[in-house]
């Protein structure tokens, strides 16, 4: 009988002694699904650098804005999402086919918050007369992050003053240059010369906004609409004068504002508005930390300073306010404008 139950208890010592393999697997699965290891554990956001795609060439106003908030938000990435090891920006010039380029890498890129792009507003009128791959309503708009004003300009011996020129119009219709054939700023010209009753001919450059100027100043044409950013060296040198401002004051003295001559709507809706997109469906955790990075870094006081000294005009707007700024803008471009342009579509 001992024998017996001497037998049965080395059994059941060799039974329990055989599980304890098992049991140990199931503790530390059981270790492992709770308290992955730092290797396999899942990354914080952001853990990689992300590309920042700018559909300009390098030196461009919004270019220099990109480059110069660099710094700043990456820092503030860092400070949003603790243990973040990544953030830092990469900028990439995609200026091909007038920034169709860039717009279609961001529109396609994985929804990971690694590629975000700058998207200027103007691009809608793009897409009146042609067809583009992507719905520019569907990008993820994170930040606005600056506006700038359209001008009307003329050579430094040209007409006085924007009364002289509109004398001169009801006489003669005006050599109007603008950027490429039924582009942002032909659009835009179109608009105001409706707006404001002044017979002009459209002459497009399509080499942009520098070859207008080169024309004008050689005076093959007589007007040109542009934006003051981009040519302001030009104003500042005297090269060309200013005759009109698309905005609620004017900054240039002696200049009226379009609400000064009556028309307080255009600068309303003219301008080159210059947007901060992600692609399509970016999960709502990834923009939340985007925008507040933006915000925190548009915000930060040195960074401000920065942009006074080189007289950067902002004027941000960020997440759910952005994204409503941005289709307003772009449906008034597509639903108010393109009849008025049909009329100029050869």
């Amino acid at each position: 009988m001992k024998k017996e139950r001497s037998c049965e208890g080395s059994m059941f010592r060799s039974r329990f002694f055989l599980k304890i393999p098992v049991l140990c697997s199931m503790g530390l699965a059981l270790l492992f699904i709770n308290h992955p290891p730092l290797c396999l554990a899942k990354d914080v956001y952001p853990a990689e650098k992300i590309s920042w795609l700018i559909p300009y060439k390098a030196g461009g106003g919004f270019d220099l804005v990109a480059r110069g908030l660099s710094p700043y938000l990456t820092k503030y990435l860092r400070e949003v999402s603790p243990g973040a090891k990544g953030g830092d920006i990469i900028l990439r010039n995609e200026p091909a086919a007038g920034g169709q380029k860039a717009y279609n890498m961001v529109y396609n890129a994985r929804k990971d918050g690694y590629t975000v792009g700058a998207f200027d507003i103007a691009f809608a009128t793009e897409t009146l007369l042609e067809k583009v791959d992507f719905d520019i309503e569907k990008f993820t708009f994170l930040v606005k992050a600056m506006s700038t004003t359209r001008i009307i300009v003329t050579q430094k011996t040209g007409f006085t003053n924007w009364d002289e020129m509109v004398k001169s119009a009801k006489t003669k219709e005006l050599k109007w240059g603008t950027g490429a054939y039924l582009k942002s700023t032909q659009i835009d010209s179109i608009i105001v010369t409706e707006r404001v009753g002044i017979p002009a001919r459209f002459i497009p450059w399509g080499g942009g906004t520098a070859e207008c100027m080169n024309a004008l100043i050689r005076g093959d044409i007589q007007v040109a609409l542009v934006s003051d950013d981009s040519v302001k060296g030009l104003v500042d040198a005297g090269e060309i004068k200013v005759l009109g401002v698309i905005a609620e004051k004017s900054k240039y003295p002696g200049v009226p504002s379009s609400k000064d001559l009556g028309y307080p709507d255009l600068h309303e809706k003219l301008g080159a508005h210059r947007f901060v997109i992600a692609p399509p469906a970016l999960p709502g955790e990834i923009r939340n930390i985007l925008v507040t990075a933006f915000k925190k870094a548009m915000n930060d006081r040195d960074f401000q300073a920065w942009a006074k000294k080189i007289d950067i005009s902002l004027s941000p707007l960020f997440g759910d306010e952005a994204e409503k700024e941005a289709l307003r803008r772009i449906r008034y471009y597509q639903q108010d404008v393109k009849p008025i342009v049909m009329k100029y579509a050869k």
